[in-house]
């Protein structure tokens, strides 16, 4: 088909494009999307859309870049960032001149809307050439940990764990199996559900904000926005809290997949303070496994970067690094401060959740 370039045109994506979207989306990626998730993906957790983009051709969408409008803190500060998820143009309007009418587009929305960072988590075979010409360059691979599921056996060699690391998960699960209902040495803390996130959490998070130079905002809102009411998707959500206190003292948030009869459990977000002990993340990640376990799942894996505090007691529950070609952490500062810490993946804090993977 020959187009002329003066044909194309990018504006910003509003919620009444969300249809046609939606039948874009499904067109390029072969996979059926229903406009109420778009329209809470892409809209955050304020609802506004922010950075998301449409393509033109006359009067038809034929192009479309995806969005996140997420709250961070950055180096102490609150900022506006954007988590780019989706890039998708028709076969037939999928040119360097396209992409570029798109992207130009995006960029000075995102500017003007006052958005300082913009990161994202995409397959690497597909996100280097976007990722250049949105000028993000890649921080960290994606840092996934895993830990076999099955009782009472030795995890196969094909899992990807070194054998040290199998023979330490068959350890794990003996210690388990012997420690279960044991009374705990500290029983004024207790692991219960969240039907939702509240004022505790956001103490919480006040009191975890500067753990790590780069963290996306973990109030009782964003967790809300993300793992509550988030359509058609169901988590499983623990805390560990102080019932003399009242005060939540760390969380975990659950998830389960399943793909060709295999269920995999998911650690979607994994939070305590820095400074707290390391048996408060343990008695989480014991909890967690203890779900997927009873929820059928074979495996479970999470991302956690090696610098982080949390590393050590997921090795002591069990999990271990496998190579993996998910892709690369990526991203890019509209600021000058903001992109002068980048580019250290000492600097961030990163889950699972804080993609649209899971």
């Amino acid at each position: 088909m020959n187009v002329n370039p003066s044909a194309f045109s990018a504006r910003p994506a509003e919620p009444g494009d969300l249809e046609e979207v939606a039948g874009l989306l499904q067109q390029v990626f072969g996979v059926r999307f229903c406009s109420a998730s778009l329209r809470w993906k892409y809209g955050g957790g304020s609802g506004k859309f922010i950075g998301s983009t449409v393509l033109t051709h006359q009067t038809r969408i034929v192009g479309f870049l995806g969005q996140v409008p997420l709250r961070a803190r950055v180096a102490g500060r609150d900022i506006l960032a954007t988590q780019g998820v989706d890039v998708a143009i028709l076969a037939e309007y999928r040119r360097l001149d396209s992409f570029l009418t798109l992207i130009h587009n995006c960029d000075g929305n995102l500017k003007e809307a006052g958005v300082e960072l913009i990161y994202g988590t995409a397959n690497t075979d597909s996100a280097i050439p976007l990722s250049s010409l949105l000028g993000q360059q890649t921080v960290a691979a994606i840092p996934l940990l895993v830990r076999p599921l099955g009782p009472g056996s030795l995890p196969p060699p094909q899992r990807g764990l070194p054998l040290l690391g199998r023979l330490l998960t068959a350890c794990m699960d003996g210690v388990a199996c012997c420690t279960t209902g044991l009374p705990s040495r500290h029983d004024s803390l207790r692991i219960g559900s969240i039907p939702r996130f509240d004022s505790r959490h956001d103490s919480l998070w006040g009191r975890i904000r500067d753990d790590y130079p780069i963290m996306l905002t973990r109030d009782a809102a964003a967790l809300n926005w993300r793992y509550v009411d988030i359509p058609g998707r169901v988590y499983q959500r623990l805390e560990i809290g102080n019932p003399s206190t009242g005060e939540c003292e760390g969380y975990v948030v659950l998830g389960l997949t399943q793909r060709e009869n295999r269920v995999r459990g998911r650690i979607c977000d994994l939070v305590t303070p820095a400074k707290a002990p390391r048996r408060l993340a343990r008695a989480l990640i014991a909890a967690g496994v203890g779900w997927f376990r009873k929820n059928g799942a074979d495996i479970a894996d999470v991302w956690m970067l090696p610098h982080t505090h949390l590393r050590i007691p997921l090795y002591q529950q069990g999990f271990f690094p496998r190579r993996t070609t998910l892709g690369a952490l990526q991203a890019s500062g509209l600021t000058a401060d903001v992109a002068s810490i980048l580019q250290s993946a000492d600097h961030w804090f990163l889950a699972m959740g804080d993609s649209d993977t899971v």
